[in-house]
Formats: structure tokens, sequence, C-alpha cells
């Protein structure tokens, strides 16, 4: 009776074989030397990293003044007693160098407006040592206030600042990041979805010679990270159609373009609508090999007031699985290619003549003797999707098979019409053989 049950069983199943059992039939399959280059664009592989040091602007030899600059100035006698000791600032201050005197700011129109003399002195462009000799000789020479051997000295006590704004969105936080953790146990894909986020935006404020994309990053986090775009988009408030009325030179409303951005930013998260709005320059931090380097000059990466760099998070470059693989959603890397042997492997799936064996019915428990070799990746280009029928002996031996993975492929591991029927048949008629058989 059991005999004539399980050979009743076996039959069932060559029926069930014969009469199908792959999802996309072999003729509707397309060979993957169709698809040996990428329809995207070139491999990522060959993309190589700008020189970030151009991120960086040009110091002059001698740093010059400017508005807003606040001056340590000590004149014996007109700021202070010839017998009184300058006061001392920024002692113990790593950011700041120490200065002496009195505080006075340069104005916005570049000059200085001190005790006892009826004009003020222009010192926009000067050096430190420049800028003393002007007020030794305004106080010495034209209006003899002072002997020609007072003491008089000038240092910076505060260097100018420009404000500037970075909205990241590589960076999330801490609410998001537990947000992605706890998808992190569902699928790795889930919580990669989950970190792209908003972001952040910081308002920096950038010493002179120091306003530029390099500080403005390594004071946000540094380079752009793995979820976000190769590139760095600067905002420019200075060629803004929208706020041309407003003084930006004499920095009057300075804060009034960061303002509107992060307005619209926060409304809906995004500020790719502000191109007509404000003055847009793009950095590509990767090039490929046959690209022009991005001929930057000092001027392009100083940043002023008002301008904001922008750190986009790139789109959700994913893949998915099934099949015989647990379905999932898994990210395809930014920065190097992923062949679709790596992308089972990604996924937890395994790739090798032992993978079934592993599974296999060694202990009286239902598993596989045959691994499944059937590897379809399903694949739309141009409004047509296409099937990719890969075998994993051939993938393994040949390189040219293992095609490169591109974003919202579907991986599929299939057992194929024989292995089906070999498995289904192994797990139907317990084999046992025993020593005594061979006597």
């Amino acid at each position: 009776m059991k005999k004539t049950m399980k050979t009743f069983l076996a039959c069932l199943l060559v029926c069930a074989v014969v009469g199908g059992c792959v999802s996309i039939p072999n003729s509707e399959t397309v060979s993957p030397r169709y698809f040996k280059n990428k329809s995207h664009g070139g491999p990522r592989s060959e993309m190589e990293q700008i020189n970030f040091v151009k991120l960086r602007m040009d110091k002059p030899a001698e740093e010059l003044l400017g508005p807003n600059d606040v001056l340590g100035i000590y004149i014996a006698g007109i700021t202070g007693s010839a017998e009184e000791a300058p006061p001392i600032h920024n002692i113990g201050s790593s950011s700041e160098r120490p200065a002496s005197g009195y505080p006075y700011m340069v104005r916005s129109d570049g000059t200085l407006s001190l005790p006892m003399l009826p004009e003020p002195i222009y010192v926009e462009g000067m050096t430190l040592i420049q800028a003393e000799e002007a007020i030794r000789a305004a106080y010495t020479l034209k209006r003899e206030l002072v002997s020609k051997e007072a003491n008089i000295s000038v240092s910076l006590i505060k260097p100018r600042t420009y404000h500037v704004t970075v909205i990241r969105e590589d960076v999330t936080s801490d609410d998001m990041r537990s947000t992605a953790s706890s998808s992190a146990s569902t699928s790795r894909g889930a919580a990669y979805m989950a970190g792209i986020a908003r972001g952040t935006a910081t308002s920096l404020e950038l010493p002179a010679y120091r306003n530029d994309v390099l500080e403005a990053l390594s004071q946000t986090g540094g380079l752009p990270g793995l979820n976000a775009k190769n590139e760095v988009v600067i905002l420019r408030k200075a060629y803004s159609e929208e706020f041309s009325d407003r003084d930006y030179m004499d920095g009057v409303d300075t804060g009034y373009a960061q303002s509107q951005v992060a307005r619209r930013y926060n409304e809906s998260g995004d500020i790719s609508n502000l191109n007509g709005d404000l003055g847009v320059l793009r950095i590509p931090l990767r090039i490929g090999p046959n690209d022009t380097p991005p001929q930057l000059t000092s001027e392009d990466v100083t940043l002023y007031d008002g301008d904001v760099v922008y750190i986009q998070s790139r789109e959700a470059e994913v893949y998915y699985t099934g099949g015989l693989i647990k379905g999932g959603v898994y990210p395809i890397p930014r920065d190097y290619d992923l062949d679709v042997m790596g992308a089972i492997a990604t996924a937890g799936g395994t790739v090798g003549a032992s993978a079934g064996a592993s599974q296999s019915n060694m202990n009286g428990r239902v598993g596989s003797l045959l691994p499944a070799s059937r590897i379809l990746v399903l694949r739309e280009v141009n409004g047509r999707q296409y099937a990719i029928q890969i075998r994993q002996k051939e993938m393994l031996r040949d390189p040219t098979q293992r095609i490169l993975i591109e974003p919202n492929d579907v991986i599929l591991v299939e057992y194929t019409p024989f292995e089906l029927w070999f498995n289904m048949l192994y797990n139907t008629i317990n084999f046992s053989i025993r020593y005594s058989d061979f006597k």
C-alpha cells in the first residue's frame, strides 16, 4: 500500500513538472550578453573623486581688513592712559589669536571712527601693519595729537564672519536612527529607506578666509555620506532675482535668503524649486574617467552672507529579491558596482554547486538535494520589461554572465524543471540503503 501511494505521488509530481513549474518560460527570456553594459551611465567603479583641496579658497599671503572686523586699538593717552597697560583679549581661546587694545569695529564702508579725529580712517584692504601706520600718521602727522614716539598698536580681536546655512539630507536625527534600527529587523532595505530623511539645517558663522565650502562641510559632518548625491549645491544669494532689491554688499537683511529657503524647505522637504530664485552652482565630487574635472576658481567655493550649501540625498536606488531568496529591498552601493552574484550574497542567498547539499535530507528532514540554479533578473528598459536568464554554473565560469545590477531590478532564484522534479521525488520517496542489501 505504501509503495503504491509513493508511486502515485511521484507520478503526480511529474505531471506537475510537465504542466509548468517556472515563473517565466525559457522562450520568453533573454541572454545576459545583451545587458553587458549598464543602461544608466557607466560603471560606478570607474568614477574618481575630485581633489577636495579645490573646495578650499585661496588665501592671500597676508590677510586684509574688511567691514565687521573687530580691531584692538591702543593709542597711549587717547584710547587709554599712558601709564596703564592695554586690555588683553582672546587669552586661552583656541579659535582666536591673542590681541590687545580697545575694541573698534570696521564699519560697512571700510572705515574706522576713532576718538578726537574729525574724519574716519579708511582701512579696508589694508594689513594690520598698514592700518597701524595709517592711524599713527593720522594722530602724529595730520593732527599732532600725540608724539611720534607714542605707543600705538593695532591687532585683530575678532575677524569678520559670514552667515551661511548648510542643509544636509545625509544626516538623520536620533528619532530617525531609531526608526531605521527597528526596521532593520525586518529588512536591510527597509532600514536603508528609513535612513533617507529630510536631514538637518545648520547655521554657521564662518570667519574670513575660512568661509569656503570645505570649511562648511567640515563643521557639519564632513563630506557627503553614502546616502547623499556625489555633489555639493551652492545657492547664491548674491545672484538671486528675488532678493536683488536688497542691499547684499552692505549686509542688510543678510538672513533673509536663509529664512526663505528654510521656510520652503520645511514646507516641502525639497529646494529644487528654488533654482529660479537663487543662483545655483553644482560641484560634482566624483567624475567619470573621460569627464572633464570641474574648473573651480577660488571665488566659486567662497561663501558669503546669505549663501546656502545643500547636500541632497540620492534617490533610493534599490533592487528587490524573491523566489527562493527571502523577499526584500536592498540598497545599491553609491560608489561601486554590484553584480548579480554579489546582489544575491548581499540578500542572504547562497551561490555555488554545494548550496543545496547543505539543506538536503541527510537526517530525514525535508530539504533539497539539488540547488536552485535558475536566476532571473527582471529589468525594465524604456517601458518594456526584460527577463534576463542566468544559469548558476555559467555565471560561476564566465564573468560576463554576472551582469551589473541596476536600480529597480528584481532578482528571482528558481529551480529548473529537472531540479524541481528531482527534489520533489527525493523528498517523496524514502531511500533506505542498508549494508545487508549488498550481501
